[in-house]
């Protein structure tokens, strides 16, 4: 997307050039709704709202629009329902200027959702009912509010979980997340208990052990994160100026704002954000909606918001699974080196699952053994060449067995991988 689409317009003059070019993008669109569009972006209702607060002397303090949205489906109802749930946020800045793609996925309230669009946070899988939508917003909402006015980014790294993970050992302490200041590398953890812990006894004692291990905590006056209003929120830290300014912040953020508003939408719609409609860039169907094809493999696997797994179109013989499981299973006890053992652990979940598909149906006395897993006393490989050679001989057996195909080729990758990693012991 060209960057001048980006911007947001302060005036008449820019809102109306920033429509003129969204025109030449989108050309289904009218110049009102082009105008509408770039007056929302800038913080303003419509082009007329915009017009007449400018054209009065008024401006109004820029606040972007963040959308997330939920599908659901309820079984538990005759018939069976479903839809689709939408809210939209108005922060002080854009969505990615205070949250990237990859944190999404560590923070508090929003480790299901995914960035679909730069204004548009969109979780993968279904709720399994409307209140349980409505209550996944609302969360994820917090957790923006949350992320945009502390600066703080939740942790992500080896590192960063180092520096925190003697604070977890807090007496009763529940539903934790673990958060860093990116500007100093301060850290604080969000301990988000129930009211058991306060009762005087258990309050004294979480205290005397904060005191012992020269942390400091605070319970601040708001409603937490992982269970709004229903928890009892502590941050605990080592960093007294830290803990002083994200308490001072999180206290002036209330509850939930009145104008967070949900609407409803039909399940099968795709929910389209400004961003997305400015882009030009039509929304692809959902992931696990649609049936693909690649070359000698068929999908096994659906669930909506997901990509299909698929399994190389042949079908391997139980010996041959039942070789590959005890090289897995023995592989897995050796000295191998990390790289090489979360490769194989990998590879092995995945052909006891293509063995499954294999088999769905047949008689599953045969399959449902401790083909891949399980068993005692299983000899390890004593050396690297051992190791080398049972590599070998698994890729030989694959490669013999099924076709060329992508699944085939991915596990491969994972199989050299592990092989690369050994040779340099």
């Amino acid at each position: 997307m060209s960057t001048n689409l980006d911007f947001c317009p302060s005036n008449l003059d820019g809102i109306k050039r920033q429509a003129k070019r969204i025109e030449r993008v989108k050309k289904e669109l009218t110049h009102l709704e082009a105008l509408d569009l770039v007056a929302k972006r800038s913080g303003y209702e419509s082009y007329q709202h915009a017009r007449k607060l400018l054209r009065a002397g008024f401006t109004t303090s820029l606040q972007f629009s963040i959308f997330l949205s939920v599908y659901w489906r309820d079984s538990s109802t005759a018939p069976r329902s479903n839809g689709l749930e939408i809210l939209e946020v108005k922060l002080p800045r854009p969505l990615l200027d205070f949250l990237s793609k990859r944190h999404c996925s560590y923070a508090q309230g929003l480790k299901v959702f995914f960035v679909e669009s730069p204004d548009h946070l969109e979780m993968r899988s279904n709720a399994d009912s409307q209140a349980r939508a409505q209550e996944l917003l609302k969360r994820a909402a917090l957790s923006l509010q949350f992320l945009e006015a502390t600066g703080l980014i939740p942790a992500t790294t080896k590192a960063q979980y180092a520096v925190t993970e003697a604070a977890t050992e807090l007496p009763s302490s529940d539903h934790i997340s673990r958060w860093i200041c990116p500007k100093t590398g301060g850290w604080l953890m969000l301990d988000e208990p129930y009211d058991h812990v306060a009762q005087p006894v258990e309050h004294e004692r979480r205290d005397a052990w904060v005191r012992a291990n020269g942390f400091q905590w605070a319970k601040p006056s708001w409603q937490g994160l992982y269970n709004p209003g229903h928890t009892l929120p502590h941050f605990v830290g080592s960093n007294t100026e830290l803990l002083a300014r994200v308490v001072s912040t999180v206290e002036k953020l209330g509850s939930y704002p009145d104008e967070w508003s949900i609407r409803s939408e039909p399940f099968n719609t795709q929910f389209v954000s400004p961003d997305r409609e400015i882009s030009g860039k039509k929304r692809k169907p959902r992931l696990g909606t649609t049936y693909g094809y690649s070359k000698n493999a068929v999908e096994y696997q659906w669930e909506e918001g997901w990509a299909s797994r698929c399994r190389p179109s042949q079908k391997m013989s139980l010996d041959n699974h039942k070789e590959m499981g005890w090289m897995l299973k023995r592989l897995y006890v050796s000295a191998t080196p990390n790289a090489a053992h979360s490769r194989l652990v990998q590879l092995q979940s995945e052909l006891e699952n293509w063995m499954y598909a294999e088999y769905r149906g047949e008689n599953r006395r045969e399959v449902d053994v401790d083909v891949y897993y399980g068993g005692r006393d299983i000899p390890r490989y004593a050396t690297s060449a051992e190791m080398m050679a049972a590599v070998g001989h698994l890729r030989s057996i694959m490669v013999g067995t099924y076709l060329d195909s992508k699944p085939l080729r991915d596990q491969l990758k994972k199989l050299d991988a592990a092989r690369d990693a050994i040779a340099k012991i």
